[in-house]
């Protein structure tokens, strides 16, 4: 009798390495890293390291369709822990983004719904993952962005963000943007408030490899609220420039906000400024 239960025991036919990664997501998303301290942050990161890395073993082990040998599934899970950990401050800048639109939007607890919703998707990619390889069926890849050249404002904004002080590898991330592109996915916006920043794969890298560069352009938007405009880069190359509210507007604006009264989008009207609209200011970063 055969003792494999890897793909009977559960329903869906989900594996045990999908249950895992699917509540390590929903636990760790849970804390919000902007109230840790470097020490306790570094060690959240080190959770989610710790638990991706397990998913990643306990899925390739559980995987009867590859044929993996121990040295792979070593390199694999230790690749997937360096990429957690390489692109965790990119993620918790989203992270932030993500949880102020969710306050705006009037949700009480945006900390739970953020896990809840990571815990559906992580389940959900798992299941799509599952029956594609049941069925076998070919499917076509998704069209990739295309890349037009960086519209000459947004490169002005960038250039003189990153001009602003010599620190921070920013001679090499202004070489990067004499060679950047706008990467567009879809229809692009003529107004946005984001613009994602490609540029070769031949260009020396800026370390650190992911960070958000400690210059930003403050400005005010056209109803009166304070936003600052700050460069990302991942994996040592330029990612995107993007707008945001002002911290310590935000603490502000928080307080009396109620958009389940009809209070609108702060950021309804922003988008990215031109530069001679901005104020570059060096962030503290401790």
């Amino acid at each position: 009798m055969s003792t494999d239960t890897s793909s009977t025991s559960l329903p869906l036919g989900l594996r045990a390495s999908d249950l895992v990664t699917a509540a390590a997501t929903g636990l760790l998303t849970l804390p919000d890293p902007a109230r840790r301290t470097p020490l306790t942050r570094f060690g959240l990161r080190t959770a989610i390291a710790g638990t991706t890395g397990a998913g990643v073993w306990l899925g390739t082990a559980e995987d009867r369709d590859a044929t993996l040998d121990l040295p792979s599934r070593v390199a694999f899970t230790a690749g997937a822990v360096g990429l957690v950990y390489g692109a965790a401050e990119l993620g918790e800048t989203m992270d932030r983004a993500l949880q102020r639109r969710l306050v705006r939007a009037g949700v009480r607890r945006p900390r739970l719904a953020m896990a809840l919703a990571g815990v559906g998707l992580s389940l959900a990619m798992s299941l799509l993952e599952r029956r594609g390889a049941g069925t076998g069926a070919v499917e076509e890849a998704p069209e990739g962005p295309t890349l037009r050249p960086l519209p000459q404002p947004v490169h002005e904004l960038v250039s003189a963000i990153l001009a602003h002080t010599e620190d921070h590898d920013s001679l090499r991330l202004r070489a990067q943007l004499a060679r950047a592109s706008e990467e567009v996915w879809g229809e692009p916006e003529e107004a946005p408030r984001l613009v994602a920043i490609a540029v070769p794969d031949d260009v020396p890298l800026a370390v650190p490899h992911t960070f958000t560069f400690p210059v930003s352009a403050r400005f005010t938007t056209p109803r009166g609220v304070p936003c600052t405009a700050e460069v990302l880069v991942s994996e040592g190359r330029l990612f995107a420039v993007v707008v945001d509210i002002d911290g310590k507007a935000w603490e502000v604006l928080a307080e009396d906000w109620d958009p389940a009264g009809g209070d609108p989008d702060p950021l309804a009207d922003a988008t990215l400024p031109r530069v001679s609209d901005v104020v570059l200011v060096a962030e503290s970063r401790g």
